[in-house]
């Protein structure tokens, strides 16, 4: 079957943005005249007014007249990127004076003898999940701290202040993607190792950062037997730490855990070959499973052209897109990454990373990608994929077999390559935002087009997202919660009738087999069974 999408179908997915607001509160709950050293006032009782400044924003609080001890509730609110490090606070108090006191007198709240005022500076991640600040007051967020001045002026007081740090509205769960980088790291070559915690993805949307209360990454050399914590931080959508990958024909595995109102969730462990493998021509890059319990994929570099008209033997001139230089290509090995990232965009997947092994060939492939070789009447009908040899021998295991190919130059579709799928072989182009996910739909978790009118369709026998004819979509759409309403036929260019061909129901936009957005019903119920087969060691 020959599935595919044009170039004119992309839409592009933004990652979401890495700045997400904090909202930080201080409380004055009370402020009182105090200590010895005579009265704030000589001819009454203060007069309290204040101000509280927050990342520099200032708050001011009007006078209390009359009244040496106040219960003001003062609160003074900014917004903070949660990616700031720490947040500062000064909290000034002042004495309002006219007549015989005489001017203004700021009140002393320290015992700080270079300033009056309170200053301190709170911490937005700490790696205990908690909130602290420090300074000239010291304490934890949420609970009523103390401070008082040690002036010997007269203009002394104590105050009661709170600060409360508050997370933005977010999605209710909790999913982690763990991932490394580069993709394929050789001895002695420094790897980053990234943990990003979402909340739900909401359907036909991409997944929502999270600031999780903790992050923390783990590292071992033993496959997980032992392992050690190289890393953590709180309240945090990303996190990253370090380590020098070993010897030639070593491994090391890592993982990632996110918490957030105390319920973790944890990416499992990912293993990854540094440099050549002691055998075999495929790199376990990110093992995560039993080969017979997870879906492997083989991402192969496109290192040279196939033939421009394959089935004219007078012509043997080959295409001339770019291509690779090899599986070490740097350019490759960051397409490959990518690629990686942009699966693990899915919620699904994420929850399912157990069942996802990603390999590197050590051979090379070609692509023409999906072209009109057959009748010359402008309608593509043939995927042209030239794998190595030894697809069978050394690759046969896997489910997904990618051949990603760089970026190809203008103008336009006619002269650019489209990517296809076809017998678990699929082609992707760097800088493609979606293809390659959508071209794993098809090779990995067997979907269809749902695009019109010159892509692949075909009915599956369990859980399908595109029917062959009205009533099964009529009859089906219901265990999908939607309705008959929303199945509509569509032709196919490869039927010579006008008649409809094929019936989706999925929403007609924002979707992955449509235009390479997001999984939504019918895509994301075929997944769930793909990967329940994988449970079943069925992969």
């Amino acid at each position: 079957m020959a599935v595919a999408v044009a170039a004119t179908c992309l839409v592009a997915w933004a990652a979401p943005a890495q700045a997400l607001p904090l909202s930080v509160t201080v409380t004055i709950v009370r402020v009182a005249e105090c200590c010895p050293g005579g009265p704030i006032d000589v001819t009454s009782d203060a007069d309290f007014y204040g101000r509280t400044t927050i990342a520099g924003n200032s708050t001011d609080f009007g006078e209390i007249e009359d009244k040496s001890i106040i219960t003001p509730d003062w609160k003074a609110t900014e917004t903070v990127d949660h990616s700031n490090a720490t947040t500062d606070v000064k909290i000034e108090i002042f004495d309002e004076d006219d007549g015989l006191n005489f001017r203004d007198n700021q009140i002393d709240l320290t015992n700080n003898d270079a300033d009056r005022a309170v200053n301190f500076s709170i911490d937005l991640h700490p790696e205990d999940s908690r909130c602290y600040f420090t300074g000239d007051v010291s304490g934890p967020c949420g609970a009523e701290v103390t401070t008082q001045g040690n002036a010997d002026d007269g203009d002394v007081g104590d105050m009661i202040l709170m600060v409360e740090v508050n997370e933005p509205a977010q999605a209710p769960g909790r999913h982690v993607r763990c991932l490394h980088s580069p993709l394929w790291p050789q001895p002695g070559e420094s790897v980053t190792i990234t943990a990003e915690a979402f909340g739900d993805q909401s359907d036909g949307g991409p997944l929502p950062q999270l600031i999780s209360d903790q992050l923390d990454i783990f590292f071992s050399t033993d496959g997980g037997a032992t392992r050690q914590k190289i890393g953590g931080s709180g309240r945090q959508t990303t996190f990253s730490a370090s380590r020098t990958a070993g010897a030639a024909g070593s491994t090391f595995s890592y993982s990632c855990l996110a918490i957030d109102r105390l319920e973790p969730v944890d990416s499992g462990w990912h293993t990854v070959q540094v440099g050549d493998p002691p055998q075999g021509r495929a790199v376990p890059v990110l093992l995560s499973g039993a080969r017979e319990s997870a879906l492997d994929v083989v991402l192969f570099p496109a290192t040279t052209n196939v033939r421009s008209q394959p089935n004219n033997p007078s012509n043997t001139s080959l295409l001339t897109f770019p291509v690779y230089s090899g599986p070490k290509d740097s350019n490759f090995l960051n397409h490959a990454h990518t690629a990686v990232a942009e699966l693990m965009r899915e919620q699904l997947v994420l929850d399912n990373q157990r069942h996802i092994n990603v390999w590197i060939a050590l051979d090379p492939a070609a692509t023409g990608g999906f072209r009109d070789l057959r009748n010359g009447d402008g309608i593509d009908d043939t995927c042209q994929h030239q794998p190595p040899a030894n697809l069978g021998v050394d690759y046969g295991f896997a489910n997904v077999r990618a051949i990603l190919h760089p970026a190809t130059p203008p103008p336009g579709n006619a002269n650019t390559l489209r990517e296809c799928a076809f017998g678990g072989v699929l082609s992707a182009e760097a800088g493609e935002t979606g293809v390659f996910i959508h071209e794993v739909g098809h090779a990995g978790f067997g979907l269809a087009d749902e695009y019109c009118c010159d892509g692949g369709y075909f009915q599956t026998d369990d859980a399908p997202n595109v029917y062959l004819s009205s009533n099964a979509c009529v009859n089906d759409v219901g265990n999908l919660g939607g309705t008959a309403a929303q199945c509509r036929g569509m032709d196919s260019v490869f039927d010579t009738d006008t008649n409809f061909d094929f019936w989706v129901s999925d929403p007609a936009s924002n979707d992955l087999m449509n235009d390479n957005d997001f999984a939504r019903r019918a895509d994301r119920r075929r997944m769930t069974f793909v990967f329940g087969l994988c449970d079943q060691a069925k992969c």
